[in-house]
């Protein structure tokens, strides 16, 4: 996917950080509304078909989401 350079909406840099979070969400539940019509990466799809595939292979190397997040969150710190 290429990036472009996309210009600021009126007012956007004088609302606050929790105003301008708020105005994202707000953008990405609109987007989000129709999944079917956000582009995917073909190296996306792949990467997923991959670790399903191995997944059913070996099931028992599979994690919770919560244990990867956690693990995740302590590597932050």
């Amino acid at each position: 996917m290429e990036h472009m350079i996309i210009s600021e909406p009126t007012g956007f840099s004088q609302l606050s950080k929790a105003e301008q979070i708020r105005y994202l969400q707000a953008l990405w539940d609109r987007i989000a509304e129709r999944p079917d019509e956000i582009p995917v990466p073909e190296s996306h799809i792949r990467l997923a078909e991959q670790r399903l595939a191995e997944y059913r292979r070996d099931p028992s190397r599979g994690r919770p989401a919560h244990d990867v997040f956690d693990r995740l969150q302590k590597k932050d710190r």
